[in-house]
């Protein structure tokens, strides 16, 4: 797959066409995984500009890898809440399936269902994550707290060798 590394069509139909954001643009044809021309595919960045050109697009079914991709973002902004998304689906279904979210198994979520959710992600992030998380961190530095003051109180010296394991 080619990178592109000239971007002066986009930059010349941009100029042309005041009204639409570059992030906003490059968002919606890399379905929410970037915001920077660099990263995008060589496909991704054509058929933006022809978009922009007025070309009719050519509409195929969505494939694998738009699937893979989509998935992937989905998980990325899962990540950045505070869920653990290496090899822990049981968390990650527990999500996906409250109905606030999107009432699913993740691995049941079809293309569509997932280009929502990131949305629907991102503007939990925005307003500030998700609550319970947060509650947990709090529950679990509060823990490591009263282990190291019942250990400070015990006059128990971590770096002696009989506790080292």
């Amino acid at each position: 797959m080619n990178k592109i590394k000239d971007y002066g069509r986009f930059y010349a139909l941009l100029k042309k066409h005041p009204a639409i954001e570059k992030d906003d643009i490059v968002l919606q044809f890399t379905d929410g995984r970037t915001t920077h021309l660099h990263e995008m595919k060589a496909e991704e960045y054509l058929e933006m500009c022809d978009a922009i050109e007025g070309k009719p697009r050519v509409t195929t079914a969505p494939d694998a890898q738009d699937l893979k991709r989509a998935r992937s973002s989905v998980l990325l902004r899962i990540g950045r809440l505070g869920i653990n998304t290496i090899d822990n689906w049981a968390e990650i279904d527990r999500f996906c399936l409250s109905p606030k979210i999107a009432g699913k198994r993740f691995c049941q979520l079809d293309i569509d269902e997932l280009r929502s959710l990131v949305k629907k992600l991102e503007n939990i992030q925005r307003r500030g994550g998700l609550k319970w998380v947060q509650e947990q961190a709090e529950e679990v530095r509060q823990a490591e707290a009263l282990v190291q003051a019942t250990i400070k109180s015990l006059g128990i010296r971590m770096s002696d060798p009989k506790y080292m394991s």
